[in-house]
């Protein structure tokens, strides 16, 4: 985009530029004097020696900033829903080759590790709450053990 940017202005300023120098040459042109007829030769190589009048050396030449605007009026291209879901979702090479190993019984199914690991995090839970439960009966028990010759003593007064 910024070579296309720099191309246009370099071609604006080449068409524009000779325009916008036209009006002065053509001032200064108007305010000469015409020159007397007939003219010798010796006054026309005098004033083939002067510098032309509107031409100024000692100061930089200034660029004109060009001033247009541009615009690019496109529609968004948007995949539909099934383009969207087809390029998701679609096998490349190497993975329908994979999953055709797969279905053969030659790729590694890890689904018999997860089942494996699944039940024995479930067996370790039952087991811990197992172990918490005896533990709450033991102090339940211990408690009533120690509570019963408390009450019998009462009972007895």
């Amino acid at each position: 985009m910024a070579t296309f940017l720099q191309a246009t202005v370099s071609i604006a300023f080449c068409l524009f530029a000779p325009i916008l120098c036209l009006p002065a040459a053509l001032g200064a042109r108007t305010q000469e004097p015409t020159p007397d007829l007939p003219v010798s030769l010796d006054r026309i190589q005098g004033e083939l020696a002067k510098p032309p009048a509107g031409l100024r050396l000692d100061r930089p030449v200034e660029v004109p900033v060009a001033t247009f605007k541009t615009r690019v009026d496109q529609r968004v291209y948007v995949l539909s829903l099934e383009e969207w879901l087809e390029k998701e979702f679609k096998l490349n090479t190497l993975q329908r080759q994979s999953a055709d190993w797969a279905s053969r019984c030659c790729g590694i199914g890890l689904d018999p590790l997860f089942k494996g690991v699944e039940r024995t995090l479930h067996r370790r839970k039952l087991r811990k709450t197992r172990e918490q439960i005896a533990r709450e009966l033991a102090a339940v028990e211990a408690a009533r053990k120690k509570a019963a010759p408390l009450a019998l003593r009462q009972e007895n007064r």
